[in-house]
């Protein structure tokens, strides 16, 4: 019998300090990063075949993108931090550490983290929070009605966090690249479009505030724009209408991208917003992190420069 699954699981989240502070601010700032195959020195088996190799990674190598990472995270300044292509939790541990300077006793740390992926991945998801995580699931997907087998893909995280007074409802997602050929891939970005649109729906329809980041290797021109009752809108599988900041009232697009690749721009790293949340200020943040021409300075293995292969995008969040 042919079946389709989605498969849930309760997440342990791993919250680094239990304080009772909370920034006070009247809106927040979110990044959303994906770092490019953030492993730690550890071989694990499952590092890509290149962090395995001991000629050009190691301690020292590892040590000096924590380093990189931190000082881009300071100077970008966000409320919380959304990450793709981390290894594993002993990475979200060293970040938090230096973050912190081995010392908890600054109140403007990110005092908050969780992080997932699925057993046998080599990379996963993780979140960075000044505000309280709670209530954090991992939705997963089991289709086995395609002539093709399901691919590892990696779940969509969901959770909340208290901002204010209120709770803000989180989808951490990084969909299926499109290595091996776009059009055979893009069944499988297709099913977790609509899986993340069920999750959101239920959200959306309960008065909740909504907020979908990540890296969803789809350009925001092959989404279905919800057009014209709002340029700014995108539809998710054809159904849900959110606002995307990388769209203009005037059916425009942001210019140039957060992916650069084979001398072309993508914007393939995305905000995803319910209509009672505003994004303000967004942009695909360039600094130490980019070329002289702004596209990502892309790290490099053999010689250890560069940062990824992506831009961080940000923007501020404010409640409706």
């Amino acid at each position: 019998m042919n079946k389709i699954k989605f498969f849930t699981s309760v997440f342990a989240c791993g919250f680094l300090l239990c304080c009772t502070a909370e920034n006070s601010t009247s809106n927040i700032k979110v990044v959303n990063w994906n770092v490019q195959t953030f492993f730690d020195a550890t071989t694990e088996g499952t590092e890509y075949s290149d962090f395995i190799s001991q000629k050009y990674w190691g301690v020292r190598s590892y040590e000096t993108r924590l380093d990189r990472l931190c000082e881009v995270m300071k100077e970008l300044n966000a409320d919380i931090f959304v990450f793709e292509e981390i290894e594993n939790y002993d990475v979200v541990h060293d970040i938090a550490n230096r973050l912190a300077n081995y010392s908890w006793a600054q109140r403007k740390n990110w005092n908050y983290t969780v992080f997932s992926k699925n057993d046998g991945d080599s990379i996963g998801c993780a979140v960075f929070s000044r505000y309280a995580i709670s209530s954090v699931t991992v939705h997963n997907l089991d289709i086995r009605t395609e002539k093709t087998a399901q691919p590892k893909m990696r779940s969509i995280m969901q959770m909340k966090i208290h901002i204010d007074g209120k709770w803000l409802t989180v989808f951490v997602n990084h969909w299926k690249s499109k290595s091996g050929g776009a059009e055979k891939s893009e069944v499988w970005r297709d099913w977790q479009e609509r899986l993340l649109t069920s999750l959101m729906t239920k959200s959306v329809e309960g008065g909740e505030y909504v907020f979908a980041s990540g890296d969803f290797n789809r350009d925001i021109n092959e989404f279905t724009i919800d057009n014209p009752a709002c340029y700014e809108n995108v539809l998710l599988d054809d159904t849900l209408s959110l606002h995307s900041p990388w769209l203009f009232v005037t059916g425009e697009l942001s210019f140039p991208g957060s992916y650069y690749y084979q001398g072309e721009w993508s914007r393939i790293d995305h905000f995803f917003v319910s209509s009672n949340v505003l994004l303000l200020d967004f942009t695909a943040e360039c600094g130490t992190w980019s070329n002289n021409d702004s596209t990502p300075w892309r790290y490099t293995i053999y010689n250890g420069t560069g940062y990824s292969d992506h831009l961080p995008i940000s923007a501020r969040l404010s409640f409706k």
